[in-house]
């Protein structure tokens, strides 16, 4: 059976030809051929939007959680800051009125020794010997607050990280800088140094300052 699609024309030499001429197809089929590639599409971008949207945007959402994670921390950090220093605030209060309290003992026998005094008919060896223990007792409470005393006596070699030289003067032989003379003790708290030894201090006499004296005291 014969295309009908197809119409024969004639050429120019005589022979006849048939070409396929376009046949335009119902409505309804032509609507449902294009309905459907739109379809495809309207899938295709649904997808897009589904699975890239939040791709695009995703390092603005983990940035936000990530600076409202930050401050969070940092104000639980400020809480923690501003609480441990209250801690230690009271702590350090405490220690202070426990100390205060031990040391009014103290105080109170120096009372009784001016009371005495002022009373009178007590000789001065019972009044020193009342100050002696009374001076004793504030040596031990400050040794039970971890304070020692440096060990520093006379001819004791020198040494500046415990040791304040407060006088110094040449002195013939000796070999390097001495202790002369202790005129304020010095102490530890625990392991830290409080407070340097005070002393005078000898230095060595060098063999050519001892030849100048010489020649000096022979041009005398």
């Amino acid at each position: 059976m014969a295309d009908p699609r197809r119409k024969t024309i004639k050429s120019r030499n005589g022979t006849s030809a048939r070409r396929r001429v376009p046949v335009s197809e119902p409505q309804e089929q032509k609507s449902s051929i294009l309905e459907v590639p739109e379809a495809e599409n309207m899938i295709e971008e649904t997808e897009i939007e589904n699975h890239e949207y939040p791709d695009k945007f995703e390092p603005d959402v983990v940035r936000l959680q990530l600076q409202e994670k930050l401050l969070r921390l940092q104000a639980e950090f400020d809480n923690y800051r501003k609480r441990q220093a209250r801690d230690f605030r009271r702590l350090c209060e405490q220690g202070k009125k426990e100390l205060i309290n031990e040391l009014l003992a103290v105080l109170d026998n120096y009372h009784r020794a001016e009371q005495l005094v002022k009373e009178g008919g007590h000789s001065v060896e019972e009044i020193a010997d009342g100050l002696m223990k009374t001076s004793e007792q504030l040596v031990s409470i400050l040794k039970q607050e971890g304070l020692d005393e440096l060990e520093v006596a006379k001819d004791d070699p020198f040494d500046p990280n415990i040791h304040e030289a407060m006088l110094a003067e040449n002195r013939e032989g000796l070999d390097q800088d001495t202790v002369l003379e202790v005129f304020q003790k010095g102490y530890r708290l625990r392991q830290d140094l409080l407070r340097p030894a005070r002393v005078k201090v000898g230095k060595p006499v060098s063999p050519s300052m001892t030849g100048e004296q010489s020649e000096d005291e022979g041009g005398k």
